[in-house]
């Protein structure tokens, strides 16, 4: 079985140890950590066995409630995440569990920054999560994946036992009021409350019958419950997009019949799901989250991009709590031990890095283990769905190949691995041949870029200016359509404000100056951040880079190309950019990741594209191309009703309703 947690004893058991043998009990925490969690211990954490667990369970034994099983670091069952002690007893007077989760926070003092939303501390000026809001999704995430809970009662502690109250009342009600599901559940205890925490445990727990608790909670199966997988299903059949087609349709059925295969054997199948811009690669990802949902199967969404998941995280908020906790990021699986989950849907998998591991990842937490091998251990069907030339990135690594050969390391057999090609159009339904016509544009087939033949089903032009893309984009917008303005990465990010609070206008061509996206949500100024970017319509007013767009469509793209691919004597020449990623990347994959981002780009119309390169003779060769010119569009489209009455108030910023999950894809 599975070990869930570094270790369990009695409150009075924690507490003896503590004293006669305090630097053997952290030692021995320590190497449990690399054993369970595959990580190292940082000195902060080792502090916190040591003072924060000191301070609970000398409370415990001092109000009588020694035999009150004490868990340390028990996994949250929905990602690496942990919980600092986990209090297993009865409810006073009772048989019945009770379960207290407490939070420990060496904070000296904390305030909020209402503006972030956030809580500033001395280990963290940048902000954090509110503690009430961690320990309240813990316990949200238990009570989720093993139904034993259910009839529990929960509590919820935040223990800040080395604060003064005054110290930290800024982030305590009244000053921050708990949120509404919280209140009379959470509790939070300064360092000068040990009192009112002794009092509260009393009332919440006994140690009778702690042991028996225990022993059911490690034997307990952990998967979602039938209310989750219910929630995930509705909120995905909710969505308003489109009916799979035939390949998507086969492809959902071959990865549920191997789905259905595993429960009742051993051996593990992998799907690799190849398809351009437009073939339903994500909305088939979604059906078949919840299709196996539906089936009562342990299945999660695993995306490389922050921007995608966050969007699909804050679309499913809205339809079914709790169904948007099944969203993750790639990088959080290497804690899950082999054949975790039934089926693991990892949706853009070109993306997938070497290692989960990052510059953000403690030097202690790293890992060489490839990120592939921890994605394809943690299910018994990983399914990967990908585009080869969407690696927009140096870092990047997801191709058939690397898939196979993690496949290969994790000792599946090479028949056990199955490929499916997408070729049909969800997006690019009214004209497939523009994503053929794209490529051949952007040099991948070689040759000279095809001229382009206008169709009535697809519009393309080339701007004589951003201003004049932006000018037919708001006119489209004033028609209930959708509509963003993308770039290349040629343009400085400052991700400062000026002292007014706005953005930085980074993007300067002639004398049309516009901001990147925003790095962060500003609430004050109604500015986005970059996880709904592309779906809030207040998102039109900055352009957008390749990490929000991807994986998004709008109705009208208007690309914007900088001089970090150009035409030169005949052919494409690639040109370091202002993206940090590419640092120290050179020659073909310099050249093939900056094409790659172009495509990219220009893929996220549904109904039209406007091109516009800032550079001369990329411009001319555009021109060349046959791409009609914007200006006679532009005067068309001024002329009607709607154009009319949108040029009389030219002040006016379009706001449409938010869009639907069907122009996440």
């Amino acid at each position: 079985m599975r070990a869930r947690y570094l270790l369990a004893a009695s409150a009075a058991h924690l507490r003896q140890r503590l004293i006669e043998d305090q630097e053997g009990l952290v030692g021995e925490l320590v190497a449990r950590a690399a054993q369970v969690y595959n990580t190292t211990v940082g000195t902060s954490e080792k502090e916190t066995w040591r003072s924060s667990v000191r301070h609970v369970v000398n409370l415990l034994v001092e109000t009588n409630l020694g035999n009150v099983m004490v868990i340390l670091e028990m996994n949250n069952l929905s990602s690496d995440g942990r919980i600092d002690m986990v209090l297993v007893g009865s409810q006073p007077g009772t048989r019945d569990l009770s379960v207290v989760l407490v939070e420990n926070k060496r904070w000296s003092w904390a305030l909020m920054s209402h503006e972030l939303g956030e809580v500033i501390h001395p280990g963290s000026p940048a902000g954090d999560l509110h503690p009430v809001k961690q320990v309240w999704s813990y316990g949200e995430s238990m009570l989720q994946h093993m139904s034993h809970l259910h009839s529990a009662r929960m509590h919820y502690v935040v223990n800040l036992h080395v604060a003064k109250r005054k110290d930290v009342a800024g982030i305590l009600p009244p000053a921050a009021p708990l949120p509404s599901e919280c209140d009379g559940s959470v509790h939070i205890f300064a360092g000068d409350e040990r009192d009112k925490f002794a009092t509260f445990l009393t009332g919440a727990i006994s140690g009778d019958h702690a042991v028996e608790h225990l022993r059911d909670i490690d034997e307990a199966r952990v998967r979602p419950n039938e209310d989750l997988m219910r929630a995930v299903d509705q909120a995905v059949r909710e969505r308003p997009i489109f009916v799979l087609l035939d390949q998507q349709q086969l492809a959902v059925e071959r990865v549920i019949r191997a789905v259905r295969r595993a429960g009742s054997a051993s051996n593990k199948e992998i799907f690799i799901i190849k398809g351009g811009p437009g073939t339903g690669k994500s909305v088939l990802a979604l059906e078949l989250l919840g299709r196996l949902n539906r089936l009562g199967f342990a299945a999660k969404h695993a995306s490389g991009s922050s921007a995608f998941a966050g969007a699909l995280r804050e679309h499913l908020s809205g339809t079914r709590k709790g169904a948007e906790k099944v969203f993750t990021y790639f990088n959080q699986h290497g804690w899950r031990t082999e054949n975790d989950l039934d089926a693991l849907v990892i949706d853009e998998g070109h993306r997938l890095r070497p290692t989960s591991s990052n510059h953000r990842t403690r030097a202690e937490d790293r890992t060489d283990v490839p990120q592939a091998c921890e994605l394809i251990n943690a299910a018994r069907v990983p399914v990967f769905l990908l585009d080869p030339y969407q690696v927009i990135r140096a870092d990047e690594v997801g191709t058939v190949e690397t898939i196979r050969q993690a496949a290969d390391d994790c000792g599946v057999a090479p028949g056990n691995v199955h490929e499916i090609v997408l070729d049909s159009q969800f997006r690019h339904s009214r004209c497939p041949e523009y994503v053929d016509w794209v490529e051949r544009l952007f040099g991948y087939h070689g040759g000279a870029p095809a001229p382009w033949t206008p169709r009535d089903e697809y519009d393309v032009f080339l701007a004589a200016s951003p201003q004049e893309m932006e000018k037919y984009l708001r006119l489209r917008m004033a028609q209930d359509a959708t509509a963003r303005i993308v770039a290349g990465f040629w343009w400085p990010w400052a991700k400062a404000t000026d002292r007014k609070g706005d953005l930085e206008l980074d993007i300067r061509i002639g004398e049309w100056h516009r901001a990147w996206n925003a790095h962060k949500k500003y609430v004050r100024k109604r500015i986005p951040g970059p996880e709904t970017w592309a779906t809030d319509p207040a998102g039109f007013e900055q352009v957008g880079c390749i990490y929000t767009a991807q994986s998004f469509e709008w109705d009208y793209v208007g690309l914007i190309m900088g001089e970090d691919y150009v035409w030169r004597d005949g052919q494409w020449a690639a040109v370091k950019n202002k993206d940090h990623a590419m640092r120290g990347v050179h020659g073909e994959r310099l050249h093939e990741v900056v094409r790659n981002t172009y495509r990219t780009l220009a893929t996220r119309g549904a109904r039209g594209a406007v091109l516009f390169s800032a550079d001369e003779q990329t411009q001319l060769m555009l021109t060349n191309a046959g791409i009609p010119l914007l200006v006679d569009e532009l005067d068309r489209l001024s002329s009607s009703a709607v154009g009319r009455d949108a040029l009389a108030a030219p002040h006016v910023q379009f706001r449409l309703p938010k869009p639907t999950s069907g122009q996440l894809f």
